[in-house]
């Protein structure tokens, strides 16, 4: 006679969300006895580098509709189903000191036999003493910086003085990943940007990238006067050459040898002001 094979299904869990997933287990385990549910096997990493946190549910002759039901809890306690991870490479990595591990047992609490497996509170015991989990960093309106690429060394001296006053910058060589579409990165911060400098020198009047961004950034001021744009023009430019709309709106001109902090003293206030009354 042939011998049933054993069906196991692999959910990642959250490490810090360990409630629902205790709920849902100590479900699972009063409507399906171990006639159909064969096992459930917890594995955690508690390594603060690393942490993880999976639940392994194993089968060997369910009964109908258990597996469905078991599946719908699961991803209705938002766990992820993991088919390309098997219970032997989570006990493989335990001999890598990956994983501790327990099987659970029936007639005992299941947080009292998987408290041990975790070194770390839960998000939500951390929360209620103050701390916050829910804001990213890195998603505040930034000020788009148009330049040359000539002319970078001179930007990357402006970043920190407008990072200084609180304010993120949206900067080609920082958010612009090797091997991502330089438009498509491009369009995206011009959509988010609230402000935009640019750096107007010949060499970028010169440039496709930067005339580009201006007709972006122009198109949009025109449309929806979503954006404050401040414009540095070198005093080599011939106010000729710039763009019509553009000496519409008052721009600075950077004298010779103007020390960038000079430069940061006059335009940043400005910034400051105009981003500040949308947040």
């Amino acid at each position: 006679m042939t011998s049933r094979l054993s069906k196991d299904y692999v959910w990642e869990c959250d490490y810090g969300v360990r409630k629902p997933v205790i709920s849902v287990l100590q479900n699972l385990m009063t409507e399906q006895d171990s006639s159909s549910l064969q096992m459930i096997s917890i594995f955690t990493n508690s390594n603060p580098f690393c942490l993880e946190f999976f639940v392994v549910i194993g089968y060997d002759d369910p009964l109908e509709g258990h597996i469905n039901t078991m599946k719908e809890l699961m991803l209705s306690a938002g766990l992820r189903y993991r088919s390309d991870i098997t219970m032997s490479e989570l006990f493989t990595e335990m001999g890598n000191r990956r994983f501790n591990s327990i099987n659970l047992m029936d007639g005992i609490p299941i947080e009292s036999q998987i408290s041990h497996l975790f070194a770390f509170p839960e998000k939500e015991e951390l929360e209620n003493i103050g701390y916050k989990f829910s804001t990213a960093l890195g998603n505040q309106l930034p000020v788009f910086l148009s330049h040359a690429s000539k002319d970078k060394s001179e930007i990357e001296d402006l970043i920190p003085y407008i990072n200084g006053a609180g304010l993120p910058v949206w900067f080609d060589k920082i958010n612009i990943d090797y091997g991502e579409s330089i438009t498509k990165a491009i369009q995206r911060g011009i959509k988010k940007s609230a402000a935009v400098i640019f750096w107007i020198t010949n060499d970028f009047l010169n440039s496709n990238w930067c005339d580009t961004e201006l007709t972006n950034f122009l198109n949009r001021y025109s449309s929806k006067k979503d954006v404050l744009i401040i414009s540095v023009v070198n005093h080599d430019v011939s106010p000729d050459k710039l763009e019509l709309f553009l000496t519409d709106l008052k721009y600075f001109v950077r004298e010779s040898d103007m020390h960038i902090e000079k430069i940061a003293n006059e335009i940043v206030p400005t910034l400051k002001r105009y981003i500040g009354n949308i947040k």
